[in-house]
């Protein structure tokens, strides 16, 4: 993952790492489309992976590439320890995508999936990828976007009788002109919408509490009166299948250097 405010969000990630395979079947869909994509490049030397958590796409692309030198870089000594009982062949590096460990144009191909949402500074964040990349590099990667469980978001307004003043997650021109702003001159940035059910809102936050992924921050207090006006809000407007629903925005890019 990348640079993030609290050492709180480190140990979410580091203490979910055991159980984070159990539920991440979203997370890897993603990552076997993305592989998909990135495995019509010609045959690399090197890889890396940013935010790789137990190293389900670094895997999956090192089974496809044998002989590339593939590395698996995340912030989380928890998901390294769990990648590295998986896959002996990759090395696996404790470090995060904001400040990138490794000499300009070291890799012929860097990806990331559903981790590069987090980071502080998106364009710094492209920027250190673009800089690691040799010329012609390519950059794939997926991240969650702005419209990712906007259920979740109005049925807490509603509940308050006012908006919060949340922090979303970047939406496509956003991430677009960080692209561009770091120095990718044609990115092909494209989105796509994905619905999940659960049981109800208290099992979606759960969920994300289980994958170790990180609340996003707010101002204002979330009452115990508030959640619940906010529980039966979001069931009666977003009812899906025998609970409810919740979307999930993942934009994909696709840069060359």
């Amino acid at each position: 993952m990348c640079h993030l405010n609290s050492n709180k969000i480190q140990q979410g990630f580091s203490q979910s790492a055991g159980q984070y395979d159990l539920f991440s079947s979203l997370h890897r869909g993603i990552a076997d489309k993305l592989a998909s994509r990135i495995i019509t490049e010609p045959e690399p030397a090197t890889l890396l992976d940013v935010g790789c958590g137990t190293g389900y796409l670094t895997g999956t692309l090192k089974e496809h590439w044998p002989k590339c030198k593939v590395v698996g870089l995340d912030f989380a000594q928890g998901m390294l320890e769990a990648a590295r009982l998986k896959h002996e062949d990759i090395i696996w590096i404790l470090a995060d995508g904001h400040n990138l460990p490794f000499l300009n144009g070291r890799f012929d191909i860097v990806t990331s999936n559903l981790a590069y949402q987090w980071a502080e500074d998106l364009s710094h964040t492209f920027f250190e990828a673009r800089r690691v990349l040799r010329p012609n590099g390519t950059l794939a990667c997926t991240l969650f976007g702005y419209h990712t469980c906007h259920e979740l978001f109005q049925s807490l307004d509603e509940a308050r009788g006012e908006a919060f003043q949340f922090v979303r997650l970047p939406g496509q021109l956003k991430v677009r002109e960080a692209l561009i702003s770091s120095g990718f001159e044609k990115p092909i940035v494209d989105g796509q919408q994905i619905k999940m059910g659960f049981k109800d809102m208290y099992a979606l936050t759960a969920w994300f509490k289980t994958i170790g992924a990180p609340h996003l921050p707010r101002e204002g207090y979330l009452g115990r009166e508030v959640l619940s006006r906010a529980a039966l809000i979001y069931r009666e407007k977003f009812s899906y299948l025998q609970g409810i629903g919740a979307t999930f925005e993942v934009i994909s890019v696709y840069a060359k250097k």
